[in-house]
């Protein structure tokens, strides 16, 4: 590496070599000036233009490309998050829907954490004690059963959701036929997620697609809140009742924000709140 004082005196012998040669070209005749002019141009003048004007273009193309670059991430970051923003906007509207149908006896909550201690059938909701919440309350969405509550704080609450293996609703189908009760379809693979109706009497055949909504028995969850879809029957050879997988109508973990019925509201009933479809 060259030192400052290096630098300098190199400097000053390229200024010298400017003002010898300005001189000796001053002093010859118009003709050969402009020939050496010429020369000059060809020789030293056009190729540093032109590599003047090529660093220019790759300048802008780099300018052009780095700008090319931050439009397109933002483009893909827009498109990755609009559809969650959408999802969102839409179960929020259903939620409100659900709230102007219900009218009174319910708390509006977020799920603030889940999963809760360790279990991935648990949430922590954003509403307790002081909003009304008790145990066993029922927690719902614009679509159907989502759980209900186990334990209670002062501003908190967990709630167990689908498919934890303690949660059972006592069901049947939207005609009255088939009673029976929804539980965990204790599989693994692509049923993991699909629940159980046990108990249905035999005389009672249930076709696919039917829906099966809470019954109303028990005294925790009032009847007509949806709870999914018949699948299909499992084959049980010599049982006395039937068994059918039911295509849950919600899955918790898709959901940010639910509704919990408070005590009054289960027991006077959510009549015409769900519709049948």
């Amino acid at each position: 590496m060259r030192g400052a004082g290096e630098e300098t005196r190199t400097d000053r012998l390229l200024v010298w070599a400017c003002v010898l040669a300005s001189i000796v070209l001053l002093s010859l005749a118009p003709a050969r000036q402009e020939r050496a002019a010429s020369a000059v141009r060809e020789t030293v003048v056009a190729p540093l233009a032109t590599l003047q004007v090529r660093a220019r273009l790759v300048q802008r193309a780099i300018t052009s490309d780095d700008r090319l670059t931050r439009v397109a991430a933002r483009t893909v970051r827009a498109a990755q998050t609009l559809p969650a923003v959408e999802a969102e906007n839409a179960e929020l509207r259903a939620l409100l829907g659900l709230g102007s149908a219900l009218r009174w006896g319910f708390v509006p909550a977020e799920a603030v954490v889940g999963p809760a201690m360790g279990d991935p059938h648990t949430v922590v909701l954003s509403a307790g004690a002081r909003q009304g919440v008790s145990i066993l309350s029922p927690v719902v969405a614009a679509s159907g059963v989502i759980g209900l509550i186990a334990a209670v704080e002062e501003a908190t609450s967990l709630a167990i959701v689908w498919p934890h293996p303690d949660l059972r609703v006592s069901a049947t189908s939207r005609t009255g036929v088939g009673f029976g009760i929804v539980t965990v379809h204790p599989e693994d693979g692509s049923d993991a997620f699909l629940l159980e109706l046990r108990g249905v009497p035999l005389r009672d055949s249930l076709a696919i697609g039917t829906e099966i909504v809470s019954s109303g028995v028990g005294g925790v969850f009032p009847r007509g809140i949806p709870i999914g879809q018949v699948v299909r029957e499992v084959v049980q050879g010599g049982a006395w009742s039937r068994t059918y997988l039911v295509q849950p109508a919600v899955r918790p973990a898709d959901l940010t924000a639910v509704l919990i019925l408070t005590a009054p509201r289960a027991a006077a009933g959510v009549d015409s709140v769900w519709p049948a479809p």
